[in-house]
Order: C-alpha cells, then sequence, then structure tokens
C-alpha cells in the first residue's frame, strides 16, 4: 500500500491547529501568542500568515471541520433533523477536546465569539440551497435573522450544556435544540 503525502500547505495548517489545541491545554487561549503557535509547530511565522489571518482563523477552521465531521456520520439526510441534532451533542461531548472544555469553563468570551461563528457558518452551509434565488432574496431579513436565531440557540444550547458539566444526555440536548428551532427549521425548509 502507497502512502501520499498531504500538500505542504494542509501539512502545515494541520500542524498549526494541533499546536493551538495543545497549547491551549497549559494555556488561556486569549493569551497564547502567535510565535507560541508557529514555535509549537515547528513552523515559520510566514507559513503561519500564508494559511491564516490571526489564530481566530485557526480555531474557527477547526471547530467548522469538526462540525462536517459530526454531521457526516449522523443517520439523518435532513438539515438539522432530531439525530442530526443528537449526533452533534452526542459528538461535542465525546469529541471536543479537553482544552476547547476548559476555555468554555473559564468564561473566555472569545472562545464563545468563535464557536458562534463556526456555528452560525455551518447553519448557512447547510441551507444555503433552502430555496431559489429569487424567494431567499424576497424573504431577505426574516431569513437573516432566522439563521443568525438558529446558531444563537446551537451556540447557547452547546455553551450552557459545557458549563453545566453535561447534565442532560446527548439524547436530552437534541430534542431540546429541535423541539426550540422548529419554526427557524421549517422556515428556512420553505
Amino acid at each position: 500500500m502507497q502512502h501520499t503525502l498531504a500538500p505542504r500547505s494542509l501539512q502545515s495548517r494541520e500542524w498549526i491547529i494541533l499546536a493551538l489545541i495543545q497549547l491551549m491545554e497549559k494555556k488561556a487561549y486569549s493569551l497564547i501568542s502567535i510565535t507560541e503557535i508557529t514555535r509549537k509547530a515547528g513552523l515559520a511565522r510566514q507559513t503561519f500568515y500564508r494559511n491564516y489571518q490571526d489564530k481566530d482563523d485557526v480555531l474557527f477552521e477547526y471547530l467548522c471541520n469538526q462540525y462536517e465531521t459530526y454531521w457526516s456520520v449522523s443517520p439523518e439526510q435532513s438539515a438539522l433533523g432530531k439525530e442530526m441534532l443528537i449526533t452533534l451533542f452526542h459528538m461535542w461531548k465525546e469529541q471536543a477536546p479537553p482544552s476547547l472544555l476548559e476555555n468554555i469553563w473559564n468564561g473566555d468570551r472569545k472562545i464563545r465569539q468563535i464557536i458562534f461563528r463556526s456555528v452560525e457558518h455551518y447553519i448557512q452551509k447547510l441551507y444555503q440551497g433552502g430555496s431559489d434565488e429569487e424567494e431567499r432574496e424576497e424573504q431577505g431579513g426574516l431569513r437573516y435573522y432566522a439563521l443568525r436565531s438558529l446558531a444563537s440557540t446551537l451556540h447557547v444550547l452547546l455553551i450552557e450544556w459545557t458549563i453545566r458539566f453535561f447534565q442532560e444526555s446527548p439524547e436530552e440536548m437534541g430534542t431540546i435544540s429541535y423541539e426550540l428551532t422548529s419554526s427557524m427549521r421549517e422556515f428556512l425548509r420553505g
């Protein structure tokens, strides 16, 4: 079996992400510098800036990739159906790096903002083809607010559930989020 190496930039991106996650184990996210990330990754600062604007972009990319992974394993294909939401909460609890959870428990507001941005990005990706272009323009503001509200609700549930040390089961959280977002999801599907 022949192995192929990842392109250099992809490999660099993976090393940068890994370095950030590892550094978060020992230090609050907000206190980590680009220099520390590049040192830990064994890369030059130029390599970092060739791939990312700042460390927020690194965490954003990591989280977006995680959501993609979480929902790709869901047996359900409809955008944010109940099983898909249950899968999200299962995977968040089982696979979110302890360093990310620790930063949430310590109240790092920047982490929360990036989690919101990444959830919103993924929600937009899920619903981008929901209706034809003319209908989307007609709904304009309402569609915009429905997408933001859906992302905000999921973000708050993930954060609060984490802060409460996962008191409810992933099934309960998936059901709660499914029920709380039913009108938004229905509108976005239409």
